[in-house]
């Protein structure tokens, strides 16, 4: 927020969205959007934190059903951490989602990955859908949280991170 806000002039551009505007190119935009075509990672962004931010609103002046965190260790076992079911409505969907606590027992999944993985669920709660693959925006976004905004390399590949999505 700080990044875009830019000091007032609301024109900057936030580390995420210069990240993802780099790697989403497919499915930029929510099942629930109307506007005109959205075409690179950066309106998408920007879109999807706005409709974040209406979510949150939503869910905090109880426009929306209570955002409830369930757990649940699915069936076959997999690896995701936190799964988000897709909204096919703009306002007044509660940020709920389901947690698998096996995986919250790894040490070797650290707050980023959580994170990203969390993020990648809400985004579903605003909208987004995907097959679970790279380019998609609901998987770039996510992922470059989970590399703390910085690009992509051959030491974490994409299979590496998006196993951890719903």
């Amino acid at each position: 927020m700080n990044q875009k806000w830019n000091g007032g002039a609301n024109n900057g551009i936030s580390q995420l969205a210069a990240c993802t505007n780099t790697y989403a190119t497919r499915n930029l935009q929510p099942v629930w959007y109307q506007g005109s075509l959205i075409t690179n990672g950066l309106e998408a962004t920007n879109l999807a934190m706005d409709q974040f931010t209406q979510l949150i609103r939503d869910n905090g002046f109880r426009r929306a059903l209570p955002a409830k965190i369930d757990y649940s260790i699915p069936s076959p076992v997999t690896s995701s951490t936190i799964r988000g079911e897709t909204s096919f409505s703009q306002a007044r969907v509660p940020l709920s989602f389901v947690i698998n606590p096996t995986q919250l027992d790894r040490v070797e999944i650290n707050g980023l990955t959580l994170s990203g993985s969390m993020f990648h669920a809400w985004l579903h709660r605003a909208g987004f859908k995907d097959p679970k693959t790279t380019s998609y925006f609901i998987s770039e976004a996510p992922m470059c949280v989970m590399r703390g905004n910085q690009g992509k390399g051959p030491a974490l590949p994409d299979s590496a991170l998006y196993q951890f999505f719903d």
